[in-house]
């Protein structure tokens, strides 16, 4: 089993993952995480054949032998894939500047720092410097079900979930198996 270490969303989380493929520093990737399927970027590839340390002390991290993925790579980003993050980017930006002008409109003092948007676009994930009040929740509750409405039309939901089937883009799934002209059937066939 390979291991990565990803960087996920707007404030970096470094993330342990199980990898298919050796991928270079800084490759795009889409990686399943427990929000659901999102963007992530290499950092580090460890060699399956890493020794395993066998003194842990407290100062030191533990090896990947000794922890638990918290993400799976699924595949690299496509051509396809970036098309739809540019959609993606454009509709979060919008997202964002509706959020922030609500925001001071109705005088609330939260602060949206940033937000994360799963590349499934069913679900953003608002970042706020200090406490939310009843205000910030309302709005940005509304925000998000409008963001979220404008993404899940059918046909572009259906691409972000599917591909050409379901479990598109998984080694195990069937990918290619539906659609011979699948565009992420190439990024699948790769590993």
């Amino acid at each position: 089993m390979r291991y990565c270490y990803v960087r996920i969303g707007a404030l970096g989380e470094v993330h342990l993952a199980t990898c298919p493929l050796i991928l270079p520093r800084g490759r795009r990737v889409i990686v399943r995480s427990s929000r659901g399927t999102e963007l992530a970027e290499i950092i580090r590839c460890i060699p399956s054949q890493e020794p395993e340390n066998t003194s842990v002390t407290e100062d030191q991290p533990q090896t990947p032998s000794k922890r638990q993925p918290s993400v799976s790579i699924l595949r690299p980003t496509s051509d396809e894939d970036e098309l739809l993050l540019k959609r993606l980017d454009r509709h979060k930006r919008e997202a964002v500047e509706a959020c922030q002008v609500a925001l001071a409109e109705s005088g609330s003092d939260a602060v949206l720092l940033d937000v994360d948007q799963v590349f499934d676009g069913g679900t953003l994930v608002m970042h706020f410097l200090g406490s939310v009040d009843a205000a910030a929740e309302s709005i940005t509750r509304e925000i998000t079900e409008r963001y979220e409405s404008i993404v899940r039309t059918r046909h572009f939901a259906k691409l972000l979930r599917d591909g050409c089937g379901p479990d598109c883009g998984e080694k195990e799934g069937g990918c290619g198996s539906k659609c011979s002209g699948c565009a992420i059937a190439k990024s699948c066939s790769a590993g």
